[in-house]
């Protein structure tokens, strides 16, 4: 059994019980509207019931749920279900929201598509893939979703100020998720998509709180007096590039697939 980075472990993962990363939260780059276009087309059977894994605020499962018969959106933060109760369409008769570990959460299978939303590097593996290939439908998916942001003309001098006060080191990007559960046997990929670029046009405050909504970043792990070089450091990094706002270039990926029992 490989395992999984070090930097994955739980004791990063439950930053976003953090309430000031909760808070931080709306900031994040949203998901490409295409993007439920997508994952919507992946329902194909019925019932048309889907479970958001790892779900934060909702980003995914308060605008699918408007497009199938329930979402199942499960998080291990009540902080982060709090504030995705609040924001539109988090009251949904049909979104059910659940507190707990997506590793052995009460839920109500079969389901139609399974989403993990910049959340499956957070899980353990080995647990939560063998449980999603027998909950899901003949025909059902589980989709890896991530937002990425393209380079910024400030990219190099970022990568240098994020180096000096993140909080794990050793954290390496986890947007190849969907390779490395294949390589341990746990995911098999049946297609991909990646939507055209999205402009996001944010304010420099936010752009800046943005970070803080990261495991990496977080307030609540950051002594008072990084956080505030942290901040000090990427205005005035920014802030000679830009005017009234921080423009960014964003795509989404999507990777589709059939989780699997491990062989072994």
């Amino acid at each position: 059994m490989q395992p999984k980075p070090d930097y994955l472990g739980p004791e990063y993962g439950t930053a976003f019980q953090d309430s000031s990363v909760a808070k931080a939260y709306q900031y994040r780059p949203p998901f490409a509207s295409a993007t439920f276009d997508v994952l919507t087309d992946l329902v194909v059977d019925t019932p048309r019931h889907v479970l958001d894994a790892g779900c934060g605020t909702g980003a995914l499962a308060r605008y699918l749920v408007e497009r199938v018969d329930r979402v199942d959106a499960v998080d291990i933060s009540q902080e982060m279900i709090g504030q995705g109760k609040s924001l539109p369409q988090g009251q949904n008769p049909r979104l059910n929201w659940i507190v707990g570990h997506i590793e052995d959460a009460p839920l109500q299978p079969p389901y139609a598509l399974i989403t993990a939303g910049r959340s499956l590097h957070w899980m353990d593996w080995y647990v939560v893939l063998p449980r999603f290939a027998r909950m899901l439908t003949p025909n059902g998916y589980l989709a890896i979703v991530y937002v990425k942001q393209l380079p910024t003309p400030w990219n190099q001098e970022l990568t240098a100020i994020r180096r000096r006060y993140t909080t794990t080191p050793d954290r390496q990007s986890h947007h190849q998720i969907a390779t490395d559960v294949a390589e341990r046997g746990l995911f098999k990929s049946a297609g991909t998509a990646r939507t055209a670029p999205v402009t996001l046009s944010q304010t420099l405050d936010d752009y800046i709180e943005s970070f803080h909504s990261q495991s990496s970043f977080s307030r609540g792990r950051m002594t008072p007096e990084n956080a505030a070089a942290f901040d000090q450091e990427l205005r005035a990094l920014v802030a000679p590039l830009c005017t009234d706002t921080v423009e960014q270039q964003v795509v989404t990926e999507i990777v589709w697939g059939k989780p699997l029992q491990p062989n072994f």
